[in-house]
């Protein structure tokens, strides 16, 4: 193996920082782990191209080979197109470079599909499952599952199970496998856990303005992408019953339904939109609402939810109940089933909802917090112990 370190591996993403995207962040989060804690020497294959949203931009750590990026306007066909071409162009370059194993992440679309494809049969690779392609195609009802070129990829990308699956939670886990008809080795690491933020975290932060100016009243926020995962007609119910008298609500959207749920709350008392949130504020947040459609279960995982407990808040979650974010996380939330019921049960809840039971539900999830790091830096370290086993069956060879 070249190179003077033969502790290596390689992380492929479509995005990373200092561009912005949870999925870019968290490979940089990792990569950090593994050069701080085994000195391994990490290498990042990535586009030169912005996510619309995401966090504030961090440094990035490790070795980076950037590429162009073939198209980011919104036509869905181009889009496609370019995806393809894209991933082909990553996977490639990370073969090229050939720094030890590679983990393959899920952006662009279909990167997977090209891993499995492309990535000789002596080259251990890891599949980094964020959403799963070509799954959303389905669940976003772009295709069906008897479309032939849909058949097509969904048997190609299925075809050569990676030597490891890092997870989003163990639910998922086993919907990939079922898909791999393997028992893969698999790592629980849910994603929206910022190990390098930590002591960020920890440290006093001011208060925002719009927590000193409601501090009295139960504040619920969204902050994030409202996509074809997500429920607008949920997210508009919360939005109904907010009493300026009790509640007030942080809106920051962006995405498919953005500028729907945007016109929709403009204007109605006990509402701010904002461009942004920074991380370290979301604490200030009580309730974060969070939703996911049934039809997306196991193709992605929130990380908003995640993101929300870690931080020590509460949730309102709109799905259903055989899902990650609820398997591992209902003791810091509530739930709401995406049914004709749902309207009724956000109803019942904002009316019943204080103070009381929020200070209970907060307790849990600080616990829940800490098992959650606990969890994320487990993880950590089992994914530098499998690069480093593989690292010793090459150098035995």
């Amino acid at each position: 193996m070249d190179g003077t370190n033969p502790r290596c591996v390689t992380i492929v993403d479509r995005s990373y920082p200092p561009n912005r995207s949870i999925t870019g962040e968290s490979a940089c989060d990792l990569a950090r782990f593994l050069i701080e804690q085994y000195d391994i020497d990490v290498h990042i294959v990535h586009l030169d191209t912005d996510y619309g949203g995401g966090s504030d931009p961090v440094q990035p750590v490790g070795t980076v080979h950037k590429l162009p990026s073939f198209y980011n306007g919104k036509d869905k066909l181009k889009r496609f197109r370019a995806s393809l071409q894209e991933g082909k162009a990553l996977i490639k370059k990370a073969i090229e470079i050939n720094r030890g194993p590679i983990i393959c992440m899920t952006s662009p679309p279909l990167l997977n599909y090209w891993a499995s494809k492309l990535i000789p049969v002596d080259r251990p690779w890891f599949l980094w499952s964020m959403d799963l392609f070509p799954d959303a195609f389905i669940s976003s009802r772009l295709s069906s599952k008897w479309n032939p070129i849909y058949r097509y990829f969904d048997k190609v990308t299925y075809r050569r199970a990676p030597e490891r699956l890092i997870a989003l939670g163990p639910l998922q886990a086993e919907y990939i496998q079922e898909k791999y008809k393997k028992n893969i080795e698999s790592i629980t690491l849910p994603c929206g856990i910022m190990l390098s933020n930590l002591d960020k975290v920890d440290s006093p932060v001011s208060l925002p303005k719009w927590k000193e100016e409601y501090s009295d009243k139960i504040i619920f926020g969204y902050c994030g992408n409202v996509g074809e995962a997500h429920s607008p007609e949920f997210l508009k119910a919360c939005l109904d019953q907010i009493d300026p008298e009790k509640h007030h609500f942080i809106l920051v959207a962006y995405g498919k339904h953005s500028e729907d749920i945007l016109a929709y709350a403009n204007g109605k008392p006990g509402v701010t939109i904002l461009n942004h949130v920074p991380r370290e504020q979301l604490q200030y947040i009580d309730i974060h609402v969070v939703s996911l459609k049934e039809d997306w279960v196991h193709v992605c995982v929130p990380s908003k939810l995640v993101s929300a407990v870690y931080m020590e808040s509460n949730f309102l979650f709109c799905g259903i109940a055989a899902c990650d974010n609820w398997h591992l996380m209902q003791d810091s939330g509530w739930l709401v089933t995406d049914d004709d019921q749902m309207i009724d049960q956000v109803k019942t809840f904002f009316k019943t909802i204080n103070k009381d039971e929020l200070a209970k539900a907060k307790e849990r999830a600080t616990l829940r917090s800490g098992k959650l790091v606990d969890r994320s830096r487990k993880a950590y370290n089992e994914i530098a112990l499998a690069i480093l086993e593989y690292q010793k069956i090459e150098n035995e060879k």
